[in-house]
């Protein structure tokens, strides 16, 4: 059994003079920051607009936008993986399995699927309406639990609208079956001068086991450089299946 696990803590210090905070990249109303005190990539944009207790506040019976934040960070808390192999005789097998834990990811498959009506979730409502959990202004100053039914398309373009980007924010947590290699190793054939054969049966990228984000792969960036933890319109992960041989002259 093999086990590997890093983490990464850092805080970025200080910017330039006059620079209170530094754009990495951005897409639509989410951005990605440099923030003194912050760890380096932040997801930064509008949250809903909450009560003192942290309650979304409606109006008209559809969520308010409120103040811009930090809204999570595109870095794991740590990550790591198990590779277990096992052999009897002639017979070799293994797996591996990969774990990244915490970080966070703004979701634009979620936040258009929602708005436009084309994910599952969207069906919520459409018959009957939706009352949205949180609060409302009862016209005399105070905060009482949110009441007004609205259409599910008037809730969901509201929720989920580009404004306010903390309606796509998912733990970016996830585990995969990474590996799954099967192999037969043959010591010496008559007629031939190798030493020995191995022949494998070998897949990769077999399963998403455990995810919090829904309709895409978490394992996923809008590009390889400072700009991650955002996804687009996402390509299906691809899985592989093949063989391995490899002779021992």
């Amino acid at each position: 059994m093999n086990i590997n696990f890093s983490n990464n803590k850092n805080k970025v210090v200080e910017l330039a003079e006059g620079v209170e905070q530094y754009e990495l990249g951005t897409y639509w109303d989410l951005k990605i920051m440099a923030i003194p005190g912050e760890p380096f990539g932040a997801l930064y944009g509008a949250d809903f607009a909450r009560d003192p207790n942290g309650n979304i506040i409606h109006k008209d019976g559809v969520p308010l936008v409120g103040d811009k934040k930090v809204l999570g960070n595109y870095q794991p808390d740590f990550t790591g993986g198990i590779n277990n192999e096992f052999s009897f005789k002639k017979i070799t097998a293994s797996f591996l399995v990969d774990l990244h834990k915490g970080g966070e990811m703004y979701c634009m498959t979620n936040a258009w699927g929602r708005y436009a009506g084309a994910l599952e979730e969207s069906l919520i409502g459409r018959e009957g309406g939706i009352v949205g959990v949180g609060v409302k202004d009862d016209g005399n100053g105070n905060w009482v639990t949110n009441d007004v039914v609205v259409t599910a398309e008037e809730y969901n373009h509201a929720a989920f609208a580009n404004s306010i980007p903390a309606g796509s924010i998912f733990d970016a947590s996830y585990v995969k079956l990474r590996e799954v290699k099967i192999g037969y190793t043959i010591n010496k054939i008559a007629g031939f001068s190798f030493k020995g054969l191995d022949i494998a049966l070998v897949g990769r990228n077999l399963a998403l086991l455990f995810s919090k984000i829904p309709h895409v792969d978490p394992e996923t960036s809008f590009n390889n450089s400072n700009v991650q933890g955002i996804e687009f319109g996402q390509i299906p992960s691809d899985r592989s299946i093949g063989f391995n041989v490899s002779v021992k002259l």
